[in-house]
Formats: structure tokens, C-alpha cells, sequence
């Protein structure tokens, strides 16, 4: 029992004289290039295509409306989710296109910001369009700043590309990024 008690007293001495000798912890500083400042990965939005999009790549215009929430807000200005407002014109089919946008959102904050956008197109399977738009925030807040918007296109009419009215509205699931 005695033995086992030294030894005891031993480790904690060994640990105690370990942190008491250890230099302080410093704190680590992730680069705020690797961070967005506000990240808002739940959203959702429909569009409407004039004319509907088919097979063939052709000159269309846009509209959608949607919303994101659950933001990350790192600049502090309590960002919690947005609506916004989108229109914009291209080339474009049911395969691919080229698209600019401008999209107007509408801060939980009460605040607003308009990004001027410009994307690709890209099909998945399954009849998924995934579209990637990158803007430059234009004026209201954040101006300056770049903005990502991921948009995930479900067709319910897979069979819509093949009529001479073609697509004409699609919707799904949407995230939005800021950086500086």
C-alpha cells in the first residue's frame, strides 16, 4: 500500500511539475482569407425560364425567388438568413449555358445588397442542374464583397426538355457564401 502510494505521488508530481514548467499555450489564428464571413448553407428557390429551356442552346431570361437560413454571420452585423430576388438573361439549354444575373437579397438584419452574377451550368445526372453563379457585391451592404451562390435545379418534369415549350420553371435547394 505504501508502494503504491509513492508511485502516486510520484505521477502527480511528474504531471504537476510538467504543466507548472510548460511554456503558456498560444493561441492559433486561422487566416481570414480561409474563412467566409457569412455562410448560409439551408436555402431553397424557384426560377422560371422565357423561353422554357429544351435540348437546344438558345437565348433565355430568368426570374427566382427563394430564402437561406441558418447562417454563420462572422461580421458580427447578426445576419440570420435572407430572401432574395433574382433576374437575369443567357444562353442556355438543358444541358448547359452561360448566365449573368442580378440578385437582390434582403438581409434578416433589415438591411439589403445587390450582386451582379455570372455562372455556368452544370448537369448532373439524373436530370440535377447544378448552377454555380459568382458576383461582386454592387452596392448596399458588403459592397465590394464576393458572393457564391450554389443553386441545385430539381426538374419534376423530366420529360419537359423534349417539348417545343421546353422547361419553363425548375427549384430546389440553394447556399449562399460572402467573402471579403
Amino acid at each position: 500500500m505504501l508502494r503504491r502510494t509513492r508511485r502516486v505521488i510520484l505521477g502527480l508530481g511528474l504531471v504537476l511539475g510538467t504543466v507548472l514548467v510548460a511554456p503558456p499555450a498560444q493561441a492559433r489564428t486561422v487566416p481570414a482569407a480561409a474563412l467566409a464571413d457569412i455562410s448560409c448553407l439551408v436555402g431553397s428557390q424557384t426560377g422560371h425560364y422565357r423561353p422554357g429551356l429544351t435540348y437546344t442552346l438558345r437565348p433565355t431570361s430568368f426570374n427566382g425567388q427563394g430564402n437561406v437560413s441558418g447562417c454563420v454571420d462572422l461580421t458580427g452585423h447578426g445576419i440570420t438568413g435572407a430572401t432574395f430576388t433574382t433576374k437575369g438573361r443567357g444562353t442556355a439549354s438543358c444541358l448547359t449555358g452561360t448566365v449573368s444575373s442580378l440578385t437582390t437579397y434582403s438581409w434578416s438584419n433589415g438591411r439589403s445588397s445587390t450582386v451582379r452574377n455570372t455562372g455556368a451550368v452544370q448537369v448532373k445526372p439524373n436530370g440535377i442542374t447544378v448552377l454555380v453563379l459568382t458576383g461582386t457585391v454592387e452596392s448596399g451592404q458588403f459592397a465590394g464583397s464576393t458572393v457564391v451562390q450554389t443553386k441545385t435545379l430539381l426538374s419534376t418534369d423530366l420529360t419537359a426538355c423534349l417539348t417545343p415549350q421546353g422547361l419553363t420553371s425548375a427549384g430546389g435547394p440553394v447556399t449562399v457564401t460572402l467573402t471579403p
